[in-house]
């Protein structure tokens, strides 16, 4: 049986919902699937849970690994993958059952590399529902041209409309290959983001359906406060140095971009208040982001912040950095 779609499952400590994932792909209209789960070295019982699932249908191959990240872990369903088409799904989230068979039909009727669709993003705390889909034409198919023109310069602007997210897309796999696109395997914050972008760079046709086939879903209540990471600041700014490396000058939106950045680079100043104690390396670390010379320019030329955000960004403008850091400081002690 010709395998149309693979759906890549990247698994890690996902004990408590890889099974509602996986039974919601199992359930997919689209029979002719085949389901790649890989166990990023979980340490509960997931790796159990996904080799149960061996058993009950041959559609499903399971890899356990050890922990190597997002970026190793899609990269490799990419490669042993069988399908005409590869798709994502995270581990936490749940697709529509006609997912798959909506957008394979849609891509190989139309002879597009890239399929996508609109998703929801659900949030478990408070059972709300967020829709987010395009601003662009329902199934008309976009050329090299008009991909420009349309969706490049959507990714310098903070609403996507879904541009950034792997797993509401198929992707022609053999052109993926062909055109050596992966996911960077040095990062573990963006590889998505900056995949996509190259995707979208070299495209030749795209369509887009407005219907809602992905469900994304918040596990915990998302905040300022996330998971800190030492080196986060220089993940952010390597996205940015990457952004500005790949895509035109005249298609980046500056006002979106700068302002996102300077979202970016706050969150991680409140996390290092937050989560480094020794007051020397907090220091040495807070320099490193107050001193950097894009940090000075999304400052100047950002626009539409935050409230709480405007005020930094002031101080840091103005030359007035030892104002800033201790602004931060009182911020981080207000957020739980």
């Amino acid at each position: 049986m010709e395998t149309k779609v693979s759906i890549v499952v990247p698994v890690y400590n996902a004990e408590n919902y890889i099974a509602k994932c996986i039974d919601s792909i199992l359930d997919s209209t689209l029979k002719e699937i085949e389901v790649i789960l890989i166990n990023d070295g979980s340490k509960d019982s997931s790796g159990k849970i996904i080799d149960e699932y061996v058993k009950k249908d041959s559609r499903i191959k399971v890899i356990h690994q050890k922990n190597s990240g997002p970026a190793v872990t899609r990269n490799k369903g990419i490669k042993i993958a069988k399908g005409n088409y590869v798709g994502f799904v995270d581990s936490d989230d749940t697709i529509e059952k006609n997912m798959f068979y909506e957008l394979y039909n849609l891509a190989n009727k139309k002879e597009v590399e890239v399929a996508m669709c609109g998703y929801n993003e659900i949030n478990t705390r408070d059972n709300s529902k967020f829709i987010v889909t395009t601003n662009l034409e329902n199934n008309k198919v976009y050329n090299k041209d008009e991909i420009k023109d349309n969706i490049i310069k959507t990714f310098t602007k903070s609403k996507n409309y879904g541009f950034f997210s792997l797993c509401n897309k198929i992707y022609l796999r053999e052109w993926i290959l062909d055109k050596n696109i992966l996911m960077d395997e040095k990062r573990f914050h963006g590889e998505d983001w900056l995949f996509n972008i190259n995707v979208f760079l070299n495209l030749n046709s795209f369509i887009c359906t407005d219907k809602i086939l992905y469900n994304y879903i918040h596990v915990n209540n998302e905040s300022l406060m996330v998971k800190y990471r030492e080196n986060q600041f220089d993940l952010f700014l390597d996205g940015r140095l990457k952004v500005l490396e790949l895509i035109p000058n005249e298609l980046i939106d500056y006002e979106n971009f700068n302002r996102n950045f300077v979202i970016e680079f706050s969150s991680y100043i409140l996390n290092t208040y937050k989560n480094v104690k020794d007051n020397k390396k907090r220091r040495e670390l807070l320099k490193n982001v107050i001193n950097n010379n894009e940090v000075l320019k999304a400052s100047k030329e950002a626009s539409g912040l935050p409230i709480h955000f405007k005020t930094t960004t002031f101080f840091i403008r103005n030359n007035m950095k030892w104002l800033a850091l201790p602004t931060y400081k009182f911020m981080s002690m207000l957020i739980n």
